[in-house]
């Protein structure tokens, strides 16, 4: 980590009521960081709220919530930033927030996904791509203050923070050294019984029969795993993350690329969301999805983007849009695979060329 945590004292000190956002689908790692950080404010003697931009979608996700007592509340598409006088993001490519960005300043931005490309603007910033996830680095931050609290807060924060790596890399098949650094010390506070209890919660009925659509209607494509499984109600919206996990583990390709369209009724909206994993820490999902569209971003194995399509909320024929958009993204993601395995041949004749001219001299 290149920031000092004594630096992020330091910028929360200067404000007394803090935003804390959470961009996006909220999952364990973002919730557990943002936890985290509230908790930080709350021993500092400030007044940190966590809001979130959508509602949990997971059964598991909204047990892990209610287990661990994290208030988390939900804010209208343009939030009221008067009662704030500073916001933080956690576990996002970028702190950038319509309706807050420009209006407040970032008092603190945490991530550990590959940077967005554009500039960022915050009083304290640590974006480490080493970490497996962003709990992982709040919980060596906590470690590196020294500052001790509640034991009953401790247990609950630490017992999230174990969740949020958990979950972000891949029930540890993917933690690194900075992981296991982290897990050795929240292992002294966390709650083995309540670890338990949160991990071993039962996939939903509706992600099953979307698992079940995945696996009946994929297509490979080379070595790529294409699925999509049509409209989703948005408070479902996080199954596709747990079906791509599940199909990247169970099917041998090097991509799985989980897609549908998520309709949230109550604010009007539809999105086409795809879910990315990989098998290979060599693929950069990352410049995968920056060749589709700016709303979205990866790290090493894992990787989402969203597209708006508000315009055809109310299309009268759902299943000639839905037909539209599943020919559409799969053609694209099928270019996507062509233009980098084309990329990778040009690589290898590269290597090979450079080894022949070593090899005679040339």
């Amino acid at each position: 980590m290149n920031a000092s945590p004594r630096d992020l004292l330091e910028s929360l000190e200067k404000h007394r009521r803090i935003l804390i956002l959470i961009k996006g689908s909220p999952d364990p790692d973002a919730i557990a960081s943002s936890f985290a950080i509230s908790s930080i404010c709350a021993e500092l003697g400030i007044t940190a709220s966590i809001v979130s931009e959508k509602k949990l979608s997971l059964p598991e996700n909204r047990n892990f919530v209610r287990a661990l007592k994290i208030p988390i509340s939900y804010i209208p598409p343009e939030p009221d930033v008067n009662d704030f006088d500073a916001y933080i993001v956690t576990d996002s490519q970028s702190p950038i927030a319509a309706g807050i960005t420009g209006k407040l300043p970032c008092a603190a931005f945490i991530d550990h996904h590959e940077p967005g490309g554009e500039e960022i603007e915050a009083e304290f910033m640590i974006q480490d791509t080493n970490a497996g996830s962003t709990s992982t680095i709040m919980a060596l931050i906590l470690r590196d203050l020294g500052r001790e609290l509640d034991p009953g807060v401790m247990a609950h924060v630490a017992t999230a923070l174990v969740y949020g790596v958990y979950t972000d890399t891949d029930k540890y098949s993917h933690a690194g050294e900075l992981d296991y650094e982290a897990l050795d010390y929240l292992s002294r506070y966390s709650d083995a019984g309540l670890f338990n209890t949160i991990s071993s919660t039962r996939l939903s009925k509706t992600t099953l029969q979307l698992l079940k659509r995945a696996v009946t209607h994929g297509q490979v494509y080379r070595d790529w795993l294409l699925a999509g499984v049509g409209y989703v109600d948005a408070e479902h919206r996080d199954s596709i993350a747990i079906i791509a996990d599940f199909l990247i583990r169970r099917e041998k390709t090097e991509v799985v690329v989980v897609f549908a369209v998520i309709e949230d009724s109550k604010r009007d909206r539809l999105t086409v969301d795809a879910s990315l994993r990989s098998s290979r820490e060599q693929i950069d999902l990352n410049e995968i999805i920056r060749g589709i569209t700016p709303e979205g971003g990866a790290r090493k194995f894992k990787g989402a983007y969203q597209i708006h399509l508000d315009y055809f909320s109310h299309c009268p024929d759902r299943g000639l849009f839905w037909k539209i958009v599943e020919i559409t993204t799969v053609d694209l993601l099928k270019r996507c695979r062509d233009e980098r395995y084309i990329t990778e041949l040009k690589g290898f004749y590269r290597k090979f060329r450079k080894r022949v001219r070593n090899l005679f001299g040339a």
